[in-house]
């Protein structure tokens, strides 16, 4: 499986747009991915659909695994766009929290826009059709021991996509976990890379790492160049792709602990009170 031959471009969302598929996408993602924020309803990186449905597209994976579920949004997306380009594709999602497990659910159906307390288990079957559904299966707990029981297993995946954990160790252990269950010429998609964010400097950080691993090693531009919509406004959130692997890797899980010290110290560097500055009254 090889890359599409197009170059990888800071406009890949421009270049990728058309009607039907950023509708495709805004349905999905009213149903799974609108946040609702302080009174206001916004469609914050709904575009990651949209790049997620490029890569079904292009690389048409046999085997994709997603880390985080979520309400859906990536999970579904790749699974309508599998239908829709008539790739034959199983999706495994991870996802600490129970598919029974209630969450504070923002929606929009019909034009009708609602937050309610509801499930995955309630929301899919109900909105969502079956065929998307049939393709995806689920595992529920961290993903530090989901991933090494898919390499005891000896699982392998043409499509990885990174969006669970946010704190540096989860993002570390999920990148390199990931790397090991990477088949042969196949891809990572690493979500929320923003600097400016603390939400996002912990992909910032692996993909330091990332890039000693893979020939190509890609930020792309991926949220409110479509829908309109920032969560942060002025700090857009961008991915990362990683393709064409340059060797086979080996785990050092003992490492992990370094890096859990580390993102402490990443997470207190974002608190206010312990900047040396302060502003004068």
């Amino acid at each position: 499986m090889s890359l599409n031959t197009t170059p990888i471009a800071a406009d890949l969302l421009h270049r990728i747009r058309n009607p039907e598929r950023v509708q495709r996408i805004e349905q999905i993602g009213l149903l799974t991915g609108l946040r609702f924020q302080d009174g206001t309803y916004k469609k914050p990186n709904f575009e990651r659909g949209l790049i997620l449905d490029w890569l079904v597209e292009t690389r048409k994976p046999a085997q994709i695994l997603e880390l985080g579920t979520g309400r859906g949004l990536g999970a579904f997306a790749m699974s309508a766009a599998a239908e829709t380009y008539g790739v034959t594709a199983s999706i495994l999602t991870l996802d600490y929290l129970a598919s029974d497990f209630p969450q504070t659910w923002a929606i929009e159906r019909e034009g009708k826009r609602e937050v309610l307390t509801a499930s995955r288990a309630e929301i899919w079957p109900k909105h969502l059709p079956e065929s998307w559904r049939t393709r995806i299966s689920e595992r529920c707990g961290p993903t530090t021991k989901l991933l090494n029981k898919l390499l005891r297993e000896g699982r392998k995946f043409d499509l990885i996509f990174i969006d669970a954990g946010h704190d540096l160790c989860s993002v570390v252990s999920d990148l390199a976990h990931g790397m090991k269950l990477l088949a042969p010429g196949g891809c990572i998609l690493m979500d929320d890379f923003a600097p400016a964010a603390s939400f996002g400097i912990s992909t910032c950080i692996a993909y330091t790492h990332a890039r000693r691993f893979f020939e190509i090693a890609e930020v792309i531009p991926s949220e409110g160049l479509v829908y309109g919509d920032q969560e942060i406004p002025g700090m857009p959130r961008n991915m990362v792709l990683l393709a064409k692997r340059k060797s086979e890797v080996s785990l050092r899980p003992w490492t992990l602990a370094f890096w859990k010290i580390a993102g402490k110290f990443v997470e207190l560097a974002y608190r206010p009170d312990l900047f040396p500055a302060r502003r004068s009254a």
